[in-house]
Protein backbone atom coordinates (compact mmCIF):
# COMPACT_ATOMS: atom_id res chain seq x y z
CA UNK A 1 0.00 0.00 0.00
CA UNK A 2 2.88 2.40 0.86
CA UNK A 3 4.62 2.04 -2.80
CA UNK A 4 1.49 2.40 -3.97
CA UNK A 5 0.84 5.86 -1.85
CA UNK A 6 4.36 6.75 -3.18
CA UNK A 7 3.75 5.89 -7.04
CA UNK A 8 0.69 7.77 -7.00
CA UNK A 9 2.39 11.05 -5.49
CA UNK A 10 5.38 10.53 -7.54
CA UNK A 11 3.26 10.70 -10.90
CA UNK A 12 1.11 13.38 -9.62
CA UNK A 13 4.25 15.60 -8.90
CA UNK A 14 5.23 14.99 -12.22
CA UNK A 15 2.27 15.62 -14.01
CA UNK A 16 1.92 18.78 -12.39
CA UNK A 17 5.08 19.67 -13.96
CA UNK A 18 4.22 18.64 -17.07
CA UNK A 19 1.45 20.50 -17.10
CA UNK A 20 3.11 24.26 -15.69
CA UNK A 21 5.18 24.07 -18.38
CA UNK A 22 2.88 23.19 -21.21
CA UNK A 23 0.97 26.18 -19.51
CA UNK A 24 -2.13 23.71 -18.31
CA UNK A 25 -4.40 24.20 -15.39
CA UNK A 26 -1.92 23.49 -12.31
CA UNK A 27 -2.94 26.04 -9.57
CA UNK A 28 -0.63 27.46 -7.24
CA UNK A 29 2.47 25.48 -5.79
CA UNK A 30 2.68 21.71 -4.88
CA UNK A 31 4.13 21.19 -1.33
CA UNK A 32 6.27 18.04 -1.47
CA UNK A 33 7.78 16.52 1.70
CA UNK A 34 10.26 13.72 1.13
CA UNK A 35 12.32 11.58 3.81
CA UNK A 36 13.22 7.61 3.71
CA UNK A 37 10.83 5.68 1.23
CA UNK A 38 8.36 7.70 2.19
CA UNK A 39 6.70 10.91 0.01
CA UNK A 40 3.78 13.33 0.56
CA UNK A 41 2.37 15.24 -2.57
CA UNK A 42 0.24 17.71 -0.04
CA UNK A 43 -3.31 17.31 -2.04
CA UNK A 44 -4.30 20.68 -0.59
CA UNK A 45 -1.93 23.37 -1.01
CA UNK A 46 -1.51 25.81 2.26
CA UNK A 47 -3.04 29.22 1.28
CA UNK A 48 0.33 30.75 2.97
CA UNK A 49 3.27 29.58 4.66
CA UNK A 50 6.25 31.39 6.40
CA UNK A 51 9.99 30.86 6.66
CA UNK A 52 11.91 32.79 9.11
CA UNK A 53 15.38 33.22 8.97
CA UNK A 54 17.78 34.08 12.18
CA UNK A 55 21.74 35.44 11.61
CA UNK A 56 22.53 35.59 15.34
CA UNK A 57 23.70 39.03 15.30
CA UNK A 58 24.44 40.46 18.62
CA UNK A 59 24.53 44.44 20.22
CA UNK A 60 27.48 45.25 22.21
CA UNK A 61 28.08 48.24 24.41
CA UNK A 62 32.08 49.41 24.05
CA UNK A 63 33.07 52.06 26.11
CA UNK A 64 33.49 55.50 24.27
CA UNK A 65 32.26 54.45 21.44
CA UNK A 66 28.52 53.01 22.75
CA UNK A 67 26.73 50.27 20.87
CA UNK A 68 27.88 48.52 18.22
CA UNK A 69 26.53 45.57 16.11
CA UNK A 70 28.02 42.05 15.86
CA UNK A 71 27.07 39.84 13.01
CA UNK A 72 26.93 36.18 13.83
CA UNK A 73 26.09 33.94 11.55
CA UNK A 74 23.72 32.25 9.74
CA UNK A 75 20.72 30.51 12.29
CA UNK A 76 18.96 27.46 11.13
CA UNK A 77 15.86 28.54 8.87
CA UNK A 78 12.03 27.27 10.29
CA UNK A 79 9.46 27.15 7.79
CA UNK A 80 5.55 26.40 9.10
CA UNK A 81 2.39 25.77 7.14
CA UNK A 82 -1.01 24.28 7.53
CA UNK A 83 -3.81 22.91 5.68
CA UNK A 84 -5.74 19.81 5.68
CA UNK A 85 -5.72 16.08 4.20
CA UNK A 86 -9.12 15.51 2.58
CA UNK A 87 -11.65 12.51 3.04
CA UNK A 88 -13.16 12.65 -0.47
CA UNK A 89 -12.17 14.19 -4.01
CA UNK A 90 -12.27 18.21 -4.45
CA UNK A 91 -11.92 19.74 -7.35
CA UNK A 92 -9.53 22.29 -5.93
CA UNK A 93 -6.72 19.36 -4.77
CA UNK A 94 -3.46 20.15 -6.37
CA UNK A 95 -2.64 16.13 -6.67
CA UNK A 96 -4.53 12.92 -7.67
CA UNK A 97 -4.66 10.57 -5.00
CA UNK A 98 -5.78 7.41 -3.61
CA UNK A 99 -4.92 7.92 -0.02
CA UNK A 100 -7.08 8.53 2.59
CA UNK A 101 -6.49 11.40 5.03
CA UNK A 102 -4.80 9.37 8.14
CA UNK A 103 -2.19 7.47 5.06
CA UNK A 104 -0.63 10.80 4.94
CA UNK A 105 -0.67 11.26 8.46
CA UNK A 106 1.01 7.74 9.27
CA UNK A 107 2.88 8.76 6.18
CA UNK A 108 4.32 12.40 8.04
CA UNK A 109 4.58 10.14 11.42
CA UNK A 110 6.87 7.59 9.85
CA UNK A 111 9.12 10.61 8.16
CA UNK A 112 9.12 12.11 11.87
CA UNK A 113 9.75 8.93 13.96
CA UNK A 114 12.71 7.61 11.24
CA UNK A 115 15.79 9.61 12.61
CA UNK A 116 16.95 10.80 9.23
CA UNK A 117 16.16 14.26 7.64
CA UNK A 118 13.46 15.11 5.26
CA UNK A 119 13.08 16.97 2.87
CA UNK A 120 11.07 20.01 1.69
CA UNK A 121 10.51 21.51 -1.74
CA UNK A 122 7.70 24.25 -2.93
CA UNK A 123 7.72 24.88 -6.58
CA UNK A 124 7.80 28.27 -8.03
CA UNK A 125 9.62 29.21 -5.14
CA UNK A 126 13.25 29.19 -3.35
CA UNK A 127 12.27 26.55 -0.66
CA UNK A 128 13.88 23.27 -1.29
CA UNK A 129 15.85 22.16 1.58
CA UNK A 130 16.46 19.30 3.94
CA UNK A 131 14.88 19.80 7.22
CA UNK A 132 13.66 17.85 10.28
CA UNK A 133 9.60 17.69 11.44
CA UNK A 134 9.94 19.22 14.61
CA UNK A 135 5.85 19.21 15.32
CA UNK A 136 3.28 17.88 13.87
CA UNK A 137 -0.08 18.61 15.06
CA UNK A 138 -3.67 17.10 13.51
CA UNK A 139 -7.67 17.17 14.29
CA UNK A 140 -10.63 16.66 12.84
CA UNK A 141 -12.91 19.46 13.05
CA UNK A 142 -16.66 18.36 11.53
CA UNK A 143 -18.50 15.66 10.39
CA UNK A 144 -16.58 15.68 6.44
CA UNK A 145 -13.72 13.20 7.78
CA UNK A 146 -11.22 15.97 6.54
CA UNK A 147 -8.02 15.90 8.59
CA UNK A 148 -6.67 19.56 9.56
CA UNK A 149 -2.94 19.59 10.50
CA UNK A 150 0.15 22.13 11.43
CA UNK A 151 3.47 21.19 10.52
CA UNK A 152 6.39 23.44 11.68
CA UNK A 153 9.76 22.14 9.90
CA UNK A 154 13.40 23.55 10.57
CA UNK A 155 16.26 23.63 8.27
CA UNK A 156 18.81 20.32 8.99
CA UNK A 157 22.71 21.61 8.54
CA UNK A 158 24.50 18.02 7.29
CA UNK A 159 27.89 18.38 8.84
CA UNK A 160 31.09 16.87 7.48
CA UNK A 161 32.93 14.31 8.66
CA UNK A 162 36.81 14.79 9.91
CA UNK A 163 39.21 13.72 7.28
CA UNK A 164 42.28 11.43 7.98
CA UNK A 165 43.91 12.69 4.37
CA UNK A 166 46.94 14.57 5.11
CA UNK A 167 47.55 17.37 3.09
CA UNK A 168 51.28 16.75 1.03
CA UNK A 169 51.56 20.82 1.20
CA UNK A 170 50.99 21.03 4.65
CA UNK A 171 51.22 17.88 6.41
CA UNK A 172 48.50 18.32 8.06
CA UNK A 173 44.89 16.46 8.30
CA UNK A 174 41.85 18.13 6.46
CA UNK A 175 39.58 19.56 8.75
CA UNK A 176 36.37 18.00 6.73
CA UNK A 177 36.27 15.25 4.19
CA UNK A 178 34.26 14.97 0.98
CA UNK A 179 31.35 13.07 1.58
CA UNK A 180 30.02 11.32 -1.42
CA UNK A 181 26.03 9.95 -0.83
CA UNK A 182 25.52 6.62 -2.10
CA UNK A 183 22.55 4.42 -1.57
CA UNK A 184 21.44 1.04 -3.04
CA UNK A 185 18.04 0.16 -3.82
CA UNK A 186 16.79 -3.85 -4.12
CA UNK A 187 14.20 -4.04 -6.78
CA UNK A 188 11.00 -5.84 -5.99
CA UNK A 189 9.20 -5.91 -9.39
CA UNK A 190 9.18 -9.04 -11.04
CA UNK A 191 11.40 -8.50 -14.27
CA UNK A 192 9.96 -5.37 -15.03
CA UNK A 193 11.46 -1.99 -14.54
CA UNK A 194 8.33 0.40 -12.17
CA UNK A 195 8.25 4.43 -11.77
CA UNK A 196 8.30 3.11 -8.09
CA UNK A 197 11.59 1.51 -8.43
CA UNK A 198 12.97 4.52 -9.94
CA UNK A 199 11.42 6.83 -7.27
CA UNK A 200 13.56 5.03 -4.62
CA UNK A 201 16.37 4.72 -6.50
CA UNK A 202 16.71 8.41 -6.91
CA UNK A 203 15.44 8.90 -3.32
CA UNK A 204 18.35 10.90 -0.92
CA UNK A 205 20.94 11.37 -3.57
CA UNK A 206 18.45 13.91 -5.57
CA UNK A 207 17.41 17.33 -4.37
CA UNK A 208 13.51 17.37 -4.79
CA UNK A 209 13.49 20.14 -7.48
CA UNK A 210 15.30 17.39 -10.15
CA UNK A 211 13.52 14.50 -8.73
CA UNK A 212 10.74 14.16 -11.21
CA UNK A 213 12.75 14.61 -14.17
CA UNK A 214 15.63 12.29 -13.44
CA UNK A 215 13.01 9.64 -12.13
CA UNK A 216 11.26 9.76 -15.23
CA UNK A 217 15.09 9.21 -16.94
CA UNK A 218 15.81 6.65 -15.06
CA UNK A 219 12.52 4.90 -15.65
CA UNK A 220 13.08 4.99 -19.69
CA UNK A 221 16.46 4.08 -19.33
CA UNK A 222 15.42 0.97 -17.11
CA UNK A 223 12.67 0.18 -20.19
CA UNK A 224 15.34 0.01 -22.63
CA UNK A 225 17.58 -1.99 -21.10
CA UNK A 226 14.87 -4.67 -21.17
CA UNK A 227 13.18 -4.22 -17.50
CA UNK A 228 15.29 -4.65 -14.04
CA UNK A 229 14.62 -8.24 -12.44
CA UNK A 230 13.98 -9.04 -8.89
CA UNK A 231 16.77 -8.86 -6.75
CA UNK A 232 18.77 -6.57 -8.83
CA UNK A 233 20.53 -3.98 -6.47
CA UNK A 234 20.78 -0.28 -8.38
CA UNK A 235 23.53 1.76 -6.62
CA UNK A 236 22.60 5.50 -7.15
CA UNK A 237 25.22 8.69 -6.18
CA UNK A 238 24.53 12.13 -6.74
CA UNK A 239 25.64 11.65 -10.72
CA UNK A 240 24.38 8.63 -11.58
CA UNK A 241 22.32 5.21 -11.06
CA UNK A 242 24.56 1.85 -11.79
CA UNK A 243 24.06 -2.00 -11.50
CA UNK A 244 27.09 -4.75 -11.39
CA UNK A 245 29.19 -1.80 -11.86
CA UNK A 246 27.84 -0.79 -15.39
CA UNK A 247 25.85 3.06 -15.54
CA UNK A 248 22.90 2.68 -16.19
CA UNK A 249 21.54 6.20 -15.92
CA UNK A 250 23.59 9.50 -15.25
CA UNK A 251 23.00 13.16 -14.94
Amino acid sequence: MSSFINFINTASSVLSEVLGALGGTSNGCTFTLAGGTASVSFPISPADFKVSNSYNNQTVNINNLGEINMLGKRGLAKMQFKSFFPAQPYTFSQTLSAAGPYDYVAQIKTMAESGQPCTISITGTDVSMPVSIDDFTYSERDSTGDVYFELSLKEYRYIMPASDVTSDTTGLKSRVADLTVEKQTTCFGVSAASLDTAQRAIQKTTSIANQGARVLGLYKAMVKSGGITAGTVLTTTAKAVATKGKSLYTW
